[in-house]
C-alpha cells in the first residue's frame, strides 16, 4: 500500500491526499488524476501487460466537466448479463433524468433483439417524434403492416412501385390522381385546382 501527499505540478487538479494499491496485473487509485488532469475520486485499472492501446478501467470522477461521472473504458467486449430473477418482470433499466442518450457504432452494426420492441415518442410541441434516416436502404418485413395517422400520411418518391398479388382497396371520401400533363398547365387550368398545382411546384423545387 502506497500514501503520498499530493504536490501538483502547474496546472495538475489538486489532490490533497493520494492514496493506490497496485500489483504488476492492475491496481486501484483514490484522488488521482489522469493524463487529461480529469480526477478520479476512486478508479480501478488494468496495468500491464495489455496488448490494447485503450487504457481498460473503471472511474469515479470528481471534479471538471464531468464531475459526478462514472467513465469506463473496455478496450474489449463490454458485456452485461442479468435477468435470471428480474424484479416486476424488469431486468435492466438505464434511466436518464435529463439530457440525450447515445449509442454510436461509426464502424459496426447496431441490433436490438427482443420478443417485442417499442418505440415511444411522449413528448410534445416539437418533440414526439421518432426519425430514422437511411442513407441506403430502409427495409420492413412483417406478418401485417399497419399505420395509422391523425392527421396526415405522405410519401414522396423519384419512382413508387405497388404490387398487390390479391385485392387492392381504396376506401377515401375523395380521390385525385395528378399526372405530369395536368401538372405542365397553367395554375389553376386542367384537371387540377391552383392550390395542387402550388404544392406539386413545390414538392418538384425543394425535390419532395
Amino acid at each position: 500500500m502506497t500514501q503520498t501527499n499530493s504536490v501538483p505540478v502547474k496546472g495538475e487538479t489538486k489532490t490533497y491526499r493520494k492514496n493506490q494499491f497496485n500489483t504488476s496485473e492492475g491496481g486501484t487509485y483514490y484522488g488521482h488524476s489522469n493524463e487529461n488532469n480529469a480526477k478520479m475520486a476512486v478508479m480501478l485499472r488494468r496495468i500491464f501487460p495489455s496488448p490494447f492501446k485503450r487504457s481498460q478501467y473503471i472511474g469515479l470522477q470528481q471534479g471538471g466537466e464531468k464531475d459526478g461521472s462514472v467513465l469506463v473504458s473496455a478496450p474489449a467486449t463490454f458485456e452485461i448479463s442479468c435477468g435470471e430473477a428480474p424484479v416486476q418482470d424488469v431486468a435492466g433499466v438505464w434511466y436518464a433524468e435529463n439530457g440525450d442518450i447515445n449509442i454510436h457504432a461509426p464502424r459496426g452494426r447496431i441490433r436490438l433483439s427482443a420478443m417485442s420492441i417499442d418505440l415511444i415518442a411522449t413528448g410534445a410541441e416539437g418533440t414526439g417524434y421518432v426519425s430514422v434516416n437511411a442513407n441506403t436502404e430502409f427495409n420492413v418485413e412483417a406478418g401485417n403492416v399497419v399505420v395509422n395517422s391523425d392527421d396526415n400520411i405522405s410519401l414522396n418518391a423519384e419512382v413508387m412501385d405497388t404490387n398487390v398479388t390479391g385485392k387492392c382497396e381504396f376506401n377515401v371520401g375523395s380521390y385525385k390522381v395528378i399526372e405530369g400533363g395536368d401538372f405542365f398547365t397553367l395554375p389553376g387550368q386542367g384537371n387540377i385546382t391552383f392550390d395542387q398545382w402550388a404544392k406539386t411546384m413545390a414538392k418538384v423545387i425543394g425535390g419532395g
